[in-house]
């Protein structure tokens, strides 16, 4: 068996490398546009967050200072998508207390004093 000469095995690693990143590089064309649009995408939905507590605060302020939900929908005020944090726009409902029923005692001592009067 005859050993190939060393410089053959060199220009075929090197050959391989230099095809790898041919196919590599034509790859990478595409992310760079990517990893642009990724930045500017998080860059963007940073200030609509911003935006959106803003507008939310200043809706709730409008509400407080008596402007229905109705009068800010014609003035072209949508309902925010976040509301500022702290207490809720509106109590929540509590039932009303159940009626009391008074006990054997009671009505037996309410019928004797209703019988004297």
């Amino acid at each position: 068996m005859t050993t190939p000469p060393a410089n053959t095995t060199g220009t075929d690693a090197q050959s391989l490398l230099e095809t790898a990143q041919g196919l590599l590089a034509s790859r990478m064309e595409v992310i760079q546009p990517l990893a642009s649009a990724i930045a500017e995408r998080k860059r963007l939905q940073a200030l609509l967050d911003a935006a959106e507590t803003a507008y939310g605060a200043a809706y709730a302020d409008a509400q407080a200072a008596g402007w229905t939900e109705g009068e800010l929908k014609q003035l072209g005020a949508e309902g925010p998508t976040k509301r500022p944090k702290g207490r809720p726009r509106t109590s929540p409902r509590q039932k009303p207390p159940a009626p009391r029923t008074p006990s054997a005692a009671e009505s037996s001592s309410s019928a004797s004093t209703g019988a004297g009067a």
